[in-house]
């Protein structure tokens, strides 16, 4: 009896040691959306843009209007887009688990859809460097990882177009996080947003191309249809 009182002791202490993990061990979790199901992606992308349309015509303040955009892009607009497989010639103009969809669409089709005015197909078919250059008015090339999220999660909420050696996707700055939201093309997952310090995808880059999407200028060129010339 005694032998095996000690061996519940060893086994139950042995289980506790394996699965305790330190808080300072414990790293973010990849975060997953559920689209609702009662409500249409068109039904939602024609709802914010007429909103758009009330936003302009009520001249509500650039600050706000960001606010909107990155509430309504995280929250209503890109988990209809989670299940969508990565494809290197993908190209779908919707999401859908029987749809396929590389890098450069994932950033030019979704945020057309909610207003802004381009080609998606001359943009997705861009360098991904030549993809920030493009749709945003700065541009910052990091060569480390770590120093990128760190100064970008030390600035104010808001959307970065990042072009990497061979990918391209969106920094999402969040009160809580910094997000890389992206086609993620290891096991052709497909769209994702998982913490930017924890992507393999992202790590697999030396040279980091980062843009503002969200300044005020291209707030006004979303509010107001501008178009963003394109050239491949």
């Amino acid at each position: 009896m005694r032998w095996f009182v000690v061996f519940c002791l060893f086994v139950g202490f042995k289980s506790f040691g394996a699965g305790i993990i330190p808080k300072t061990r414990i790293e973010p979790l990849f975060y997953r959306h559920f689209p609702p199901k009662d409500v249409s992606y068109a039904s939602v992308i024609a709802k914010i843009n007429k909103d758009r349309l009330s936003l302009r015509s009520n001249q509500v303040s650039n600050d706000s209007c960001r606010t909107y955009f990155l509430e309504q892009f995280e929250h209503k607009v890109f988990p209809y887009w989670v299940g969508t497989k990565w494809d290197y010639n993908g190209y779908t103009n919707e999401p859908g688990e029987d749809k396929l969809i590389a890098c450069g669409y994932f950033v030019s089709t979704p945020l057309k859809h909610m207003g802004f005015n381009w080609n998606r197909y001359k943009l997705a078919q861009m360098y991904s460097k030549n993809i920030v250059e493009t749709i945003c008015e700065d541009m910052t090339k990091y060569s480390d990882k770590m120093e990128m999220i760190q100064t970008l999660k030390e600035r104010e909420n808001n959307l970065y177009i990042v072009g990497l050696d061979s990918h391209v996707g969106m920094l999402l700055k969040t009160d809580k996080q910094l997000w890389f939201v992206h086609s993620n093309y290891y096991n052709i997952e497909g769209p994702v947003k998982e913490v930017a310090s924890m992507s393999l995808a992202l790590g697999d880059s030396d040279s980091f191309y980062v843009g503002t999407l969200l300044s005020d200028n291209n707030i006004q060129k979303w509010l107001n249809g501008t178009l963003f010339p394109t050239s491949t």
